[in-house]
């Protein structure tokens, strides 16, 4: 026995065992040791290759997440299956960026991937759904009492006609859920359901169509369990039903429930007995079909939420079939009947009505009006009125019940499901509607919209019409179901407000009129405006454009798609590490996959900025930096940073540099505004006086250098001016999110309060040109991410101006009023000698 437990999935997953990621640890470890001993250039170029992919993963998982936040937040329509993706796709992300940590630091870093572990089980057990039963009963009579778990909304609701309210309804077998799940086990189908569901994200009007079709298709081409099948056929010989044609109709769990499913699903009228299997098979089919996906998932439930049950009865051959409305929107004493001669499916389906009749309750008397092409018997419409009547009290609500009457002249329930009435979208009020009239017709749901005029074509699909636009078609089948999330609204020559389509058209809040005449005369893409009310089409556009912007959908049921989500974002997005200074911003204080995103970044940061040091380039292939400014600089070239053939050489030149972000860094230092003093060279002076090395060559040692770790879109520089630093670690490439310019500056010759003014200077330059800043003692932080390559490429150009104009600044400041006044004349000179 199933025991109903949440079912999990394995992508994204640690591959390795805890006993397993320990020797991987020692491996890098001895690695790492190996490289430093013997060949640390190598070391170089793993730890960059590593940071390489840090820096994607993050930007890969900071997107997920952002996604994952819209979805909720605005409250964006999708699977549950795109969602479990994309949590797998940021499971995946963030075990791959504790991987690249481990690389700079084996023991450091070795339990992130164990806060990793625990944070994404908590997401994915938040999304996760309970395994359904599998067990039997797999077919049951009708006239049994059963839950909507098991039968179906229709069928659940025939149950209770049938044994409690003891209202006529035909014999029946029902199908129940479980042996839906049965055939998808049976057929392994469930996974692959779900792959073509995960596909089904808030953009992917275009998907339905082929998920659609590749989903029908293997569920045509699977067989049904032998246990299945013995059951139903069972049970169709107990009703008597194994001689007779039949109908095969949908009962899915939450259809004709608090959505209405109207028509989402196919009906097999007219089926032999010896085909009840495929007509079995088209039902199931049916729950996957285009429409019915995309109603499901507008609604926010999710595909294990709407299992599929079958109600089979014997076909019936009514003379007249109808659909009866208990109430009226807005007078709960009136019904109205409409109905077809013969079997109403073309009624419900979206054609028009050949009659009506409509009751009310008048001093305690009933009363009704008819037209149309015939009337029913007084006995006839007493009968259907008060099954009317007993329905609607005996579900406390009003009721859409479709109906039929027999040769013994007896009005049967063929299923009752609950009616709802949905607020009119707001319109605008039209004064006596001056405007030519162009069409009339009838009622079928509220609004008022303008918009172009919009014929669709028979092959098009209802994804794709124009937004807002006012759709003109021949009849209103539930097909058009996607349609009205652009639509503004949509005008009919044929349909009735009883139609399924209606119902659905009510829920969305779209204006709806059938029955319209005069659509010949409209042009293609006139502008035209529709009041659904008073069921006028009308020349001009008199309305607000309501459909030009999608609507977003309703809120889904308890424990729906955004419910799940809500659960997942905590252990998915919440950030408590935002300080990187403050105690608490560690592995330990990791409490979400965000957090771990967070502390990544910032970790491989740090390992990048202390990746050299003070130990010396020559051992890792820097080479000297040969220009016209009076700097000791050396470059050590980690991905085409430099240019091809200067690997073997010693010292390369300013136009050997490819790296852009260098380059960008660069023309700062070196622009004409910055005027360089050439009798002071600027290596670390303070460094060089401590050491006591009084006969080194500064110009060439690394010892005391400037030095910058260079690839082709990436800078790492370290910047050694006379007592001060500052570090520039920065991407710049034409992804936008790949993108960041981080800076720190520290030290100074001056007094204390000279330092904290040229800091004060820099930070009021650099805010100016939108950098975010922390000044903390005397170490000034600032960055600038997730900017466009030219914003980008501005400001290194921009930080290299400011690192060259106040060099040696701290020791020259006289006052406060000389801060605001360096401050102004930095920013006049870089508007005056920069591209900016």
């Amino acid at each position: 026995m199933n025991t109903g437990q949440p079912q999990e999935r394995t992508l994204g997953r640690d591959p390795l065992s805890p006993a397993q990621r320990i020797v991987a640890g020692a491996r890098h470890l001895i690695e790492n040791w190996t490289y430093q001993l013997f060949i640390p250039g190598r070391l170089i170029q793993k730890k960059y290759s590593a940071f390489e992919q840090l820096r994607h993963r993050d930007v890969q998982a900071l997107e997920i997440i952002s996604r994952l936040e819209e979805i909720r937040h605005r409250n964006l329509a999708c699977d549950l299956e795109y969602i479990k993706e994309l949590c797998e796709q940021l499971c995946a992300e963030t075990l791959a960026l504790t991987g690249c940590l481990t690389a700079f630091h084996p023991v450091r870093y070795s339990l992130l991937a164990n806060y990793q572990q625990k944070y994404a089980f908590y997401a994915r057990l938040a999304l996760a759904e309970e395994e359904p039963c599998l067990d039997p009963p797999y077919a049951q009579a009708l006239s049994q009492p059963a839950a909507e778990e098991l039968a179906g909304g229709k069928g659940a609701a025939l149950s209770v006609i049938h044994s409690s309210l003891n209202l006529p309804v035909p014999p029946g077998v029902v199908v129940t859920t479980r042996a839906f799940h049965s055939f998808l086990a049976h057929n392994d189908l469930r996974k692959f359901i779900d792959r073509e569901l995960a596909r089904l994200g808030p953009d992917a009007d275009r998907e339905y169509d082929q998920v659609s079709r590749r989903i029908q298709e293997r569920i045509h081409e699977a067989e049904l369990p032998g246990e299945l099948r013995r059951a139903v056929e069972s049970s169709l010989q107990a009703q008597e039903m194994d001689k007779s044609l039949l109908a095969v109709r949908s009962s899915a769990r939450a259809e004709d429930a608090q959505s209405s499913f109207a028509g989402q699903y196919h009906s097999a009228l007219h089926v032999p007995v010896q085909d009840w299997e495929q007509a079995y098979a088209s039902v199931l089919a049916s729950k996957y079909s285009a429409h019915a996906l995309y109603y499901r998932i507008r609604q926010g439930y999710t595909d294990r939420q709407t299992p599929m049950a079958v109600v089979i009865m014997p076909m019936l051959e009514p003379e007249v079939s109808g659909i009866l409305y208990t109430r009226r929107e807005h007078d709960p004493f009136r019904m109205d009947a409409y109905m077809v001669r013969g079997q109403g499916q073309e009624l419900a389906a979206g054609s028009s009505y050949q009659a009506w009749a409509g009751f009310m309750t008048r001093n305690g008397q009933w009363e009704v009006e008819e037209e149309g092409r015939f009337q029913l018997d007084r006995d006839v419409l007493h009968s259907l009125y008060q099954a009317g009547q007993a329905l609607d009290r005996g579900f406390s609500s009003a009721q859409d019940v479709e109906w039929v009457l027999g040769p013994d002249r007896r009005v049967v329930i063929v299923q009752s499901r609950p009616l709802h009435f949905y607020p009119a979208r707001a319109s605008a009020p039209v004064q006596d509607h001056q405007a030519p009239v162009l069409g009339r017709g009838q009622w079928v749901s509220s609004g008022q919209a303008s918009g172009n005029a919009y014929r669709m074509d028979s092959r098009e699909s209802p994804f794709q019409l124009p937004l807002g636009c006012i759709l003109l078609v021949s009849a209103l089948p539930p097909e058009l179901t996607p349609a009205l999330d652009r639509v503004g609204a949509v005008v009919s020559e044929q349909g009735s407000p009883a139609c399924h389509f209606a119902s659905v058209a009510r829920e969305a809040g779209v204006p709806v009129i059938c029955r319209v005449s005069g659509l010949a005369g409209i042009q293609d893409d006139a502008r035209i405006s529709v009041d659904a009310d008073q069921g006028l089409v009308l020349s001009g556009a008199l309305f607000d454009s309501a459909g030009e912007t999608r609507r977003s959908p309703p809120s889904g049921p308890p424990a729906g798609i955004q419910d799940r989500l809500d659960r997942a974002l905590p252990p998915i997005a919440a950030l408590h590490l935002r300080q990187p200074d403050t105690d608490d911003f560690r592995i330990q204080g990791c409490r979400s996959l965000h957090d771990i995103v967070r502390f990544a970044h910032e970790a491989g940061v740090r390992e990048m900025f202390s990746l050299v040091g003070r130990r010396g380039l020559n051992r890792f292939g820097a080479k000297r930096l040969e220009s016209p400014l009076p700097l000791v600089m050396h470059l050590l070239d980690v991905g085409s940073g430099l240019a091809l053939g200067s690997h073997k050489a010693k010292a390369v030149t300013v136009e050997q540099i490819t790296s852009q972000p260098m380059r960008s860094l660069w023309s700062g230092l070196s622009s004409q505004g910055v005027q360089w003093n050439p009798q002071i060279l600027h290596y670390d002076w303070d460094a060089y006086e401590k050491s006591g090395a009084h006969f080194t060559a500064v110009e060439t040692s690394t010892q005391f250098s400037s030095y910058a770790i260079v690839a082709r879109d990436y800078v790492h520089a370290m910047l050694r001016f006379g007592y001060h630093f500052a570090v520039v670690d920065a991407v710049v490439s034409e992804t936008m999110e790949h993108n960041y310019l981080h800076f720190s500056f520290k030290g100074g010759g001056g007094q204390d309060i000279q330092r904290l003014q040229r800091l004060r200077i820099i930070s009021a330059v650099l805010e100016k040109f939108g950098f975010s800043l922390r000044l903390t003692a005397d170490m000034l932080e600032a960055w600038f991410d997730r900017r466009g390559p030219t914003e980008s490429t501005a400001n290194l150009q921009i930080l290299g101006f400011v690192l060259g104009k106040t060099v040696l600044l701290d020791m020259r400041i006289e006052s406060e009023e000389h801060v605001n006044r360096i401050a102004a004349e930095i920013v006049d000179h870089i508007y005056d000698f920069l591209p900016v």
